[in-house]
């Protein structure tokens, strides 16, 4: 089991990429007959799945950026290891988007998210101060492009309630705390002790 566990750890973004072709081969043969929802959910899987190897590749990563701040030495987990959450909620935020069309609400989770990540990494290159974009900054801005442009074709297309998007981000926001929750719990550390730590850092930003 420990084997696995750390085979899981090493491989997570190549694992992830496997579901993503499993997907996208068979959105392939069946795209005449996929719903609208299914097939923008594959064109932002796409876009994401790009966005994760740019973030990994890119030196300093943005979880090395943050790692200071929380003190956490991230360089020094096990490979893959910080990048496990990210993977895992990747997975199956998607997944379940493609595989229950029918339900709006898990799916809007999915522009949330490519609107949130062009949210982040610009602010990430204004809070670090960088001479450069943030790790992943490009691909980011593609997704917030993409994600807003998802939204509008999904308003003038489908009919839905406006409660659709109260679920969609109690689900977004859920999924998430308990997947930060575990990816703390993995590194020795608390979800309490890296809010109270993020918090920290950005009130003494505030009065630099």
């Amino acid at each position: 089991m420990k084997r696995f566990g750390l085979f899981l750890l090493k491989n997570n973004i190549h694992l992830m990429t496997l579901v993503f072709v499993g997907f996208a081969i068979w959105a392939a043969c069946c795209w005449s007959e996929l719903l609208l929802i299914q097939k923008l959910v594959m064109g932002m899987f796409a876009c994401i799945i790009v966005h994760e190897y740019e973030e990994v590749q890119s030196k300093p990563g943005l979880m090395d950026l943050f790692g200071p701040i929380i003190g956490i030495d991230y360089q020094a987990l096990t490979p893959g290891k910080s990048h496990l959450a990210q993977a895992v909620y990747i997975v199956v935020l998607f997944s379940v988007a493609v595989l229950l069309p029918n339900q709006l609400w898990l799916a809007l989770p999915v522009f949330i998210l490519g609107i949130f990540e062009g949210f982040v990494h610009t602010m990430g290159t204004f809070i670090f101060r960088l001479r450069k974009p943030s790790p992943g900054w490009y691909t980011a801005i593609i997704m917030c492009a993409y994600s807003i442009w998802a939204l509008v074709v999904i308003n003038r297309n489908i009919d839905y309630e406006g409660i659709q998007w109260l679920w969609a981000s109690l689900y977004y926001v859920g999924l998430f705390a308990l997947l930060e929750a575990w990816f703390q719990h993995l590194i020795g550390s608390s979800l309490p002790s890296f809010a109270r730590k993020m918090r920290a850092f950005v009130f003494g930003k505030k009065n630099v």
